[in-house]
């Protein structure tokens, strides 16, 4: 149960302790290495690990420092932080789309804050509980004042706008070019063309991806596991319709939502729209907000979340030459939450969006009764996951989906979707998709005729996964 740096160091450290009980030198570039290959021996999957690749990482640049840069001493501890930050952006960006750029000023101060003051002092005050209870608690207090300081110093460096630095996700190319510029960086002294090393690792920092152009609609239906999140990108719009579910300590928009939205490149939100209040579409919501600026919130349920407005038929608005119509609730309608949820059209002149939320038959049969053959969509996401209490036949025509997909778990409780609906729309000519058998699904509605939804777990396939269809 150990974490892969707790691992590393429990190697490294009980192979150096067996070299001096034997009196054999070691080289520390062989003992990082030794726990390179047990670690891997023993759990295969751990390369699976980001804390794999940063400890490995961070250790490597640390001896090499020692070893070819040589520093001057009274400048070793700030070197050695600013090296590091420098040797792990690559991987960091790489991981989680952001660096932090005050790293080195904040463990200048809380390494040896933590290491030298506040372990010993924690240490003394647990020994000193048995023999002097008021020493004890003095020096208890002691350590508090130091870690109320420390966190007073840590939180006005994070609030600097250049605290930290987000990036999408870049292509392999660059990955490979920043890693041999930070190479070069770290050469030893007197090696040639050096700032070349600088210059290659500024296409990181300002890489821009692929966006939607004037018209085009990029939509994802994200796998949140049995709940529902989608985010629809415009050319200079983002729309997220919903946030998964929050369960104890996980949470789906911290874990899928935000993580997403930073491997799309996106800065910030132009709209929240919250379905209805259930966990399952917004349980993430706090996450999300938490972590982008938004400017709109809309919801049927708006005392459950904070700064948002209801959503209400008759609600439009146009971005890049794309039209969003909210279809339902009516003002005063009634009913359960579910029918209740907010229904949002997306139409742009390559193809229709129809987002449904939980509604079920109730609100089905009012939709029809009141838009008919406005409901017709490229792309319905299924009411209710694929309920059977959802997805009536009346509606399934009207509509007329070429394709629907269904946000679901993998194997989940309520076996959604139910079979007999997937065949419903199946036998209209409809092609299905769910999340919980190809992962998240990604369609744009472009220029390009033949549009179809791509499973992030067929694009992204390993020789471990099992095929969608089990």
């Amino acid at each position: 149960g150990l974490s892969i740096p707790t691992q590393r160091a429990l190697v490294m450290v009980s192979v150096v302790m067996l070299s001096i009980f034997i009196k054999r030198r070691t080289d520390p570039l062989h003992v990082l290495s030794l726990s390179l290959i047990l670690i891997l021996m023993l759990d295969p999957f751990a390369v699976l690990a980001a804390g794999f690749w940063l400890s490995f990482a961070a250790v490597a640049c640390i001896l090499y420092i020692a070893q070819y840069r040589q520093p001057a001493r009274k400048w070793l501890w700030l070197h050695i932080h600013l090296w590091i930050a420098i040797g792990l952006t690559p991987l960091l960006l790489l991981f989680f789309q952001e660096t932090s750029l005050i790293a080195p000023l904040a463990n200048l101060l809380a390494v040896p804050v933590i290491s030298f003051l506040v372990v010993p002092l924690l240490l003394i005050s647990m020994l000193l509980l048995s023999f002097d209870l008021r020493l004890a608690e003095w020096l208890l207090q002691l350590t508090e004042w130091l870690l109320s300081k420390l966190w007073w110093y840590l939180e006005w460096l994070a609030q600097s706008p250049f605290s930290v630095w987000q990036t999408p996700v870049f292509p392999v190319e660059l990955l490979a070019i920043s890693i041999i510029g930070t190479l070069i960086i770290l050469a030893p002294r007197g090696w040639p063309l050096r700032w070349l090393g600088a210059v290659m690792l500024l296409p990181l920092f300002y890489y821009l991806p692929n966006k939607p152009e004037s018209g085009e609609i990029w939509f994802t239906l994200l796998d949140v596991g049995q709940g529902l999140s989608a985010v629809v990108q415009t050319e200079n719009h983002t729309l997220v319709f919903d946030t998964g579910p929050a369960f104890g300590n996980f949470d789906t928009g911290a874990a899928v939502v935000v993580p997403y939205l930073r491997y799309q490149g996106i800065k910030q939100l132009d709209m929240l729209m919250i379905s209805h209040a259930d966990n399952d579409h917004i349980g993430g919501a706090s996450a999300v907000l938490s972590s982008y600026p938004t400017k709109q919130i809309l919801s049927s349920d708006p005392d459950k979340l904070a700064g948002s407005e209801f959503c209400r038929d008759g609600q439009s608005w146009q971005w890049n030459q794309v039209r969003f119509d909210v279809l339902h609730p009516d003002k005063d309608q009634t009913g359960s939450r579910n029918d209740l949820s907010c229904v949002l059209k997306i139409s742009g002149p390559y193809g229709t969006v129809l987002l449904t939320g939980d509604i079920e038959r109730k609100a089905e049969i009012k939709l029809i009764r009141q838009y008919e053959q406005q409901l017709k969509a490229d792309i319905l996401i299924a009411p209710h996951h694929g309920s059977r209490s959802s997805s009536s036949t009346t509606f399934i025509r009207q509509v007329s989906p070429r394709y629907v997909l269904f946000a679901s778990g993998h194997q989940n409780r309520y076996n959604f979707p139910s079979e007999e609906v997937v065949s419903r729309y199946q036998n209209i000519g409809s092609k299905t998709f769910q999340t919980g058998k190809q992962g998240a699904l990604s369609i744009k509605l472009d220029q390009h005729i033949d549009l179809m939804p791509i499973g992030w777990r067929e694009q992204h396939r390993r020789i471990w996964m099992r095929n969608a269809t089990e």
